[in-house]
């Protein structure tokens, strides 16, 4: 064995080796980029158009379906939704699995360029990839001033933030933009037979600046540039717009009023009750969350300093306080891991048999970050997860690599004769089992979609951390072991010879009775199939509590901005009345915006959404008190809420329900996971009655189901609407219905004609009517329009106005009109499996109407894809596993006879999720996946050892009794440590980390249970098994 002989012969080399690994790792750990998630770049695009002022059935006629018909023909895509909202098309074209992304966005592009019948009005398609990148911060800036001097110090703070090394980008919320607003009346036009577009072509005409190329004369080249007016409102203002013979001149300031004023507002912003403007960070792909997060909390600090008393600085949403808590986490978790190993390892053979061994753990972490680090792969919550489940792991080759060489040392062999046999028995065997460890987590590649993408690090990690742990385990473990492990009779805690020798009993009356003992444990297995099935649910990610939550209020659709943000205020009260200020860490209010996620959010004048970060809770157990702190690291932090956020929850909600002008309240958890809603159905017709219709009923049908919450259907009426159209006086008159979208448009909503520079910003000249014609609802009518002829009419002459209600937005899918209805599920009383089979049994009539059909989405949608995805993995990595055992064993008996171990596995799963009291997650499939693997190895060792003594004409009982009590120690040995590895994720595993314990209990107690099984019931299938095979083969013969 070539790495074993140079192991022993070079042991200088091989120390030198190991100090370069050791200083390259921690050299990598310092490198490698931290944040709390990874960045996933999902398959697909977004296509945004901005139609300023336009309805939603508008902007679903006018931009979605001219766009949405060039995707019909594309094979790539696997379905295209959309959503027309007042002024804005949103489409979504999900692409199919292993599409190459870049080609497609290129060929979109393509496409978009080939749509020409667009409204001018409408701004350029802008097309994106859709990727989860977590905002790191934001820096608030807040207090009691005037809005002009909270949005100068809220430039310069984010001309700061600019310089920070790092920072991808800033957006500002409840900010507002400087504007030159031309305000005309429309009377006044008319009195001097002005149209609006004479306004507007002066404006363009003289607020230009151009070139006029050079003069080539004796002196050089001189050039000629022509100046337009000074960008100053008064300067504006002396525009002269017509003048006479006599000399006179009307002058713009003559008939209108110009002033530089802010925007019109879209969204407000709050924090912790006074006005705002929000700062929010993102970080480049290798910029540290931890370093961008402290950078942006001392410029918190200083500029409080500097600021003037009336306004303060403050962050919230900070990310890198969870990066902090996963890497305490992780490093508490590693400190008490390695001690639980030195200790057990101590206990169960010696000190240097347990440092030895326990000295892997370091070696195979490190060597796992240099791989990291040269991958392009980051430290976040998913990683830092998989360092914990492979933690118990890495000790597995070097405990059977030591054990083995330990017991030739107490058979009387030197101890470097020992680490040579030793290491060599068990070199292909080991080989063959980390192998199958690593085969049993590759297939999560496989794993597609979002989920897919969210935890492919862990089987980078893991399989990193394996390929470490075989490369210490005959490269560097033994030159040690050959320098360090003696023979001596030191008292020893445990008996093993004792233990051995029950064992040896136990397993000879199993063997013996070995039919009994299969049939029970298959009834065993049995049983536990029929209980998870029956008692055990699937949901996708269990529900977490980490103390910040979201509350989204609807105002009735005829609110405006600031009466919405009237209500948001009187809100704001009534939650700092429930919550306390023991309770209650920040309070963030977002009038006109709601984040649904970092990818989605819903705008309009009638959203308002409240983020409100609770303090830690008290600390109620032992384990909270005095357990938790040791695991995260987090001493002298207790918290001082004493109510669960749950409790909170149901009271603001119950409140926020009776309140006047609430039209709707919904409660949004941040996930354990990736973002999604527990219900999400989809009504698809072009039948728009029948869509409003039946999204009222599910709905209806949803909030009498015990457990479900916040059921919102997207069927609600929207405004009111005046729809003028161009009457046969009109027509006569020369009149077209353009001319009057131009005078209705341009006066009401406002047209830029021209942008002008002021200091280092680019401020457009906006001509608009003024507030007191825009707000009057009976102005429309009365509006004059000046022909060509000078001769004025008004609106209400020329045009026909109907007043309607339209629509509040408009969804499709794959060209169908589409309503969704989504809704929130308490898992203490359904889960959204058992919420989607009572829909799917009461309007199971749906699915065969062709006039509609009923899509599950949300959570049953991707549970179905992920299962699908598990599946397939399975079955990948056990065939993959059942060649590599073949390859070793050249039979097809021992394989099998392997992976019958691996069901067995799974009745400690259930028992694990039982005492824990968990749903069957996700991450609990894919702990069972991972399980599969290292229960491969024990039983592989086992039956390896078997096969070698039937090698040597020994008969097969005692064969079996004989490896049995030869592989016992390693086997419990493996099966300890692995546990005591993923035992802090088990037992006390807190806030968002919580979401990962499902996975850490179907690998710690499959593997217990499994455990016990090999090394009973696996003897007992080997036996059967050849016993089957020589009544088969006797019948042939």
């Amino acid at each position: 064995m070539i790495p074993i002989h140079f192991s022993l012969k070079n042991p200088l080399l091989v120390n030198l080796s190991l100090v370069i690994i050791l200083i390259m790792g921690v050299i990598s750990w310092q490198g490698l980029p931290q944040e709390v998630f990874p960045v996933v770049d999902l398959d697909m695009i977004n296509v945004n158009t901005k139609f300023e002022g336009a309805s939603p059935a508008e902007v679903e006629k006018q931009i979605t379906l001219p766009i949405e018909e060039e995707f019909q023909d594309s094979q790539d895509i696997d379905f295209v939704s959309s959503i027309s909202k007042e002024g804005i098309s949103n489409i979504f074209i999900k692409l199919k699995s292993g599409t190459d992304v870049n080609n497609f966005m290129r060929e979109t592009r393509t496409l978009l360029d080939r749509v020409n019948d667009l409204p001018n009005a409408a701004e350029e398609p802008e097309l994106k990839r859709i990727r989860t990148r977590f905002p790191v911060i934001t820096l608030t800036l807040f207090g009691d001033l005037s809005k002009a001097e909270l949005y100068e110090y809220s430039e310069k703070a984010r001309r700061r933030i600019q310089k920070i090394k790092g920072v991808a980008s800033i957006g500002m919320s409840g900010d507002q933009d400087w504007e030159i607003w031309v305000e005309v009346d429309p009377h006044e036009l008319a009195a001097f037979n002005i149209p609006l577009a004479l306004i507007n072509s002066a404006l363009k005409n003289n607020l230009i600046d151009q070139p006029g190329g050079s003069i080539k004369s004796s002196e050089g080249d001189i050039r000629l540039r022509g100046q337009g007016v000074k960008p100053d409102p008064e300067k504006i203002a002396e525009i002269v717009l017509r003048t006479n013979d006599n000399g006179g001149e009307l002058r713009l300031g003559d008939i209108a009023r110009v002033v530089r004023k802010f925007e019109e507002p879209k969204t407000y912003a709050r924090f912790n009750g006074k006005p705002s403007v929000n700062l929010t960070v993102t970080k480049t792909a290798d910029a540290s969350t931890i370093d961008i997060s402290s950078e942006i909390r001392s410029l918190s600090d200083d500029l409080n300093k500097e600021l003037p008393s009336n306004i303060n600085a403050g962050y919230h949403t900070d990310m890198s306080v969870y990066v902090k808590t996963r890497l305490n986490v992780v490093k508490s978790s590693g400190l008490i891991g390695l001690a639980l190993v030195l200790l057990s390892l101590y206990l169960l053979l010696n000190f240097r048999v347990a440092l030895i061994t326990a000295f892997g753990i370091p070696v195979s972490f490190l060597f796992a970050v240099i791989l990291l680090f040269l991958f392009g792969f980051t430290i976040n919550m998913v990683s830092l997860f998989a360092f914990l489940i492979v933690l118990g792991m890495i000790v597995d080759d070097a405990i059977i690599v030591t054990e083995n060489i330990y017991r030739h040392i107490e058979n009387g062999m030197k101890p470097i004769e020992a680490a040579s046999l030793g290491a060599k028995e068990v070199f292909w065997p080991v080989i063959v089992s980390t192998l199958t460890t690593i085969a049993a987590f590759l297939p999560i590649f496989s794993i597609g979609g979002v989920l897919g993408e969210f935890i492919k690090v862990i089987p980078v990690v893991v399989c990193c951390a394996l390929l470490g742990s075989l490369m210490e385990a005959f490269v560097i473990l033994p030159t040690h072991a050959a320098q360090f492990l003696k023979r001596k009779n030191n008292k020893k805690w445990i008996n093993w010879e004792m233990i051995l020798n029950k064992y040896g009993k136990l397993l000879n009356w199993s063997v013996l009775n070995r039919y009994l003992v299969a049939t029970l444990s298959i009834c065993v297995l049995l049983l536990s199939i029929v209980y998870a099935s029956t008692r055990l649910p699937f949901q996708l990610f269990g529900e977490v509590e980490i103390g910040q939550f979201f509350v989204n209020v609807e105002t009735p659709n005829t609110y405006s901005l600031d009466d919405s943000l009237e209500l948001a205020e009187t809100l704001e009260k009534k939650i700092t009345n429930i919550v306390s200020d023991k309770e209650l860490l920040s309070l963030i209010t977002n009038v006109g915006i709601s984040m649904i996620d970092f990818n989605r959010s819903k705008s309009g004048s009638n959203v308002i959404q409240f983020v409100i970060d609770l303090e830690k809770p008290v600390p109620n157990s032992f384990i909270d008190k005095w357990v938790t702190p040791v695991v995260s690291l987090e001493f002298g932090k207790a918290g001082t809420r004493k109510r669960s956020a749950d409790s909170i929850i149901d009271e603001i909600r119950n409140q926020f329900s009776t309140t006047t002008g609430v039209y709707k309240v919904s409660i949004l958890k941040p996930n354990a996971g990736p973002a999604g809603d527990d219900i999400e159905l989809g009504v698809v017709s072009n039948d728009l009655i029948f869509l409003q219709e039946k999204a009222i009923e599910i709905s209806n049908y949803l909030k009498r189901i015990p457990g479900v919450n916040d059921v919102i259907h997207d069927q609600e009426p929207g405004k009111l609407e005046y729809k003028y159209k161009l009457n046969d006086r009109g027509r006569r008159l020369g009149l077209t219905q353009n001319d009057l979208a131009d005078v209705v448009r341009s006066g009401y909503l406002g047209n830029e004609v021209a942008n002008v520079t002021w200091g280092d910003k680019r401020l457009p000249v906006r001509v608009i009517y003024p507030e007191s014609i825009r707000q009057q609802s009976t102005s429309l009518m009365e509006l004059p329009i000046v022909l060509d002829s000078g001769r004025k009419v008004f609106l209400g002459d020329v045009a026909n106005i109907n007043i309607g209600q339209g629509l509040n937005q408009v969804r499709r899918r794959d060209t169908q009109r589409m309503a969704k209805i989504t809704a929130d599920v308490d898992s203490s009383i359904t889960t959204p499996s058992e919420v989607i089979k009572q829909i799917d049994q009461v309007f199971n009539n749906l699915k065969g109407n062709k006039k509609y059909s009923l899509l599950f989405l949300g959570e049953k949608k991707r549970a179905e894809d992920s299962f699908k995805d598990i599946t397939k993995a399975l079955i990948i990595a056990l065939a993959i596993i059942f060649l590599m055992l073949t390859a070793l064993f050249k039979s097809l008996i021992e394989p099998f006879v392997v992976m019958i171990a691996i069901p067995f596995g799974f009745i400690g799963v259930v028992i694990g999720h039982a005492i824990f009291n968990y749903n069957i997650q996700f991450l609990s499939a894919v702990g069972t996946l991972a399980l599969s693997g290292i229960i491969v190895n024990d039983s592989l060792i086992l039956i390896d050892f078997v096969k070698k003594q039937r090698n040597k004409g020994i008969d097969k009982i005692t064969a079996v009794i004989t490896a049995g009590k030869v592989r016992a120690r390693p086997i419990i040995l493996t099966t300890v440590t692995t546990f005591l590895g993923v035992s802090p994720l088990i037992f006390f595993a807190t806030g968002q980390t919580a979401f990962l314990s499902p996975m850490a209990v179907s690998l710690g107690f499959g593997l217990v249970f499994a455990t016990m099984l090999i090394l009973v019931v696996l003897p007992c299938f080997y036996l059967i098994a050849g016993d089957i095979k020589k009544w088969f083969f006797n019948r042939i013969i």
